[in-house]
């Protein structure tokens, strides 16, 4: 089964987004920032992050930063969602760190696509 690090400072967005994916066969592990989330990545096989931007503790640019730097993580698909107002300098960013953007509020289609798209299922 793949798994996907739900990353997002809000229990109720965790919680939406891994009832969601669970429901569409993807196994998944929920963290509050970013700093959970590396400690996730460097414990168990994470297939693709889903991962809000703004967050206290640390950022997911931050995070991102980190992740990019780590090795064996170059690679790893990331799905940054965002606000509009953050649009400009996220997309502006997404060549550097090398992920890909959904923008809120998230539409349960456009997600399940994005994730579809990142990481089939078999």
């Amino acid at each position: 089964m793949k798994t996907i690090l739900v990353v997002d400072d809000f229990a109720s967005v965790r919680l939406y987004h891994t009832t969601f994916l669970k429901q569409k066969g993807y196994e998944c592990v929920a963290v509050a920032d970013g700093a959970e989330a590396l400690r996730v990545l460097q414990q168990r096989p994470i297939d693709l992050v889903l991962l809000d931007m703004m967050m206290p503790t640390m950022d997911g640019l931050e995070f991102l930063t980190r992740v990019r730097s780590m090795p064996g993580f170059a690679d790893l698909p990331i799905l940054a969602i965002t606000s509009e107002a953050q649009k400009a300098e996220t997309i502006a960013s997404q060549q550097h760190y090398g992920f890909h953007v959904l923008l809120k509020p998230v539409l349960p289609a456009a997600l399940l696509e994005q994730v579809q798209r990142l990481l089939p299922l078999e």
